[in-house]
């Protein structure tokens, strides 16, 4: 395995096939710079072919998941005339690109949102495979009351929670806790802030109980949903699950079923 990126605004802890990816800039409750945009991209492209990493958790230092974009910095960046335009045009872009490469990871993705997760922060909590909230968590979608659009976490956002509940959220720039954002269905757990550790570690063991390519390939077929005519889809996913069969996960699974053992994939240090 190469080494980790070298990062400042994210701390990175990598074991046992889970990276944690810690938001480090609690001063400042996490909010997204150039800097920790650009660590994040790039630890996206160091994850992306991957294969030792299985699980990757986002969380937040200091209390706080994100509390979304560096309002300082996006200010200063529009104060610079039309050379300013372009420079927002391109992180905003960027910002999309970067969203779209975690949804698309071939590792299973959970975020643990505790504190503030506004704006890309919520972003986040939309975009990954499993999302944690606690009681205190606060959430929502504050840019139109800045007079921005939520312009690249929106399609995330409508993905999650549907077009209706996302306008709702959008237009309204409703703030709401944990427990409401596991009623609305941002977050499929909830937990008391007490029980974030034990919670999100119960979590990533089920994950790491699932063939890592069985996971990687789950994910490749639904998020292929839309996006593909109904026989092309059908096509794919019986593609995806004939190598799957042959290969060595798959005959190790199934050999493991029949011999009532654990896969190897199941086998950790702890056992």
């Amino acid at each position: 395995m190469s080494e980790l990126p070298k990062t400042e605004a994210l701390a990175l802890t990598l074991k046992g096939g889970r990276l944690d990816i810690t938001f480090n800039r609690p001063d400042q409750r996490n909010a997204m710079n150039n800097q920790m945009n650009t660590e994040f991209r790039e630890t996206l492209a160091w994850l992306k072919d991957n294969d030792d990493v299985r699980v990757v958790v986002l969380r937040g230092a200091g209390g706080h998941f994100s509390a979304g974009g560096d309002i300082k910095e996006r200010r200063a960046a529009a104060l610079e005339g039309d050379q300013g335009r372009d420079t927002i045009v391109s992180r905003n872009a960027n910002s999309g690109t970067m969203f779209s490469d975690l949804e698309n990871l071939p590792q299973t993705t959970i975020a643990m949102v505790e504190g503030s997760a506004f704006g890309g922060g919520f972003g986040f909590a939309c975009t990954t495979d499993i999302t944690i909230v606690t009681r205190s968590a606060k959430m929502g979608m504050p840019e139109t009351t800045l007079g921005v659009a939520p312009a690249q976490i929106s399609p995330f956002v409508v993905k999650r929670v549907g077009l209706t509940r996302a306008r709702q959220l959008a237009l309204t720039a409703e703030r709401f806790n944990g427990e409401r954002a596991y009623e609305i269905g941002v977050a499929q757990y909830f937990c008391e802030d007490e029980a974030a550790d034990t919670t999100l570690n119960e979590i990533v063991g089920k994950v790491l109980n699932c063939g890592p390519n069985a996971n990687a390939a789950t994910k490749r077929i639904m998020l292929a949903v839309g996006t593909m005519p109904p026989d092309d889809l059908r096509l794919f996913s019986a593609e995806q699950f004939a190598d799957l069969n042959m290969g060595a996960e798959g005959k190790e699974g199934q050999a493991a079923f029949a011999e009532k053992r654990k896969p190897a994939w199941q086998v950790r240090d702890d056992d």
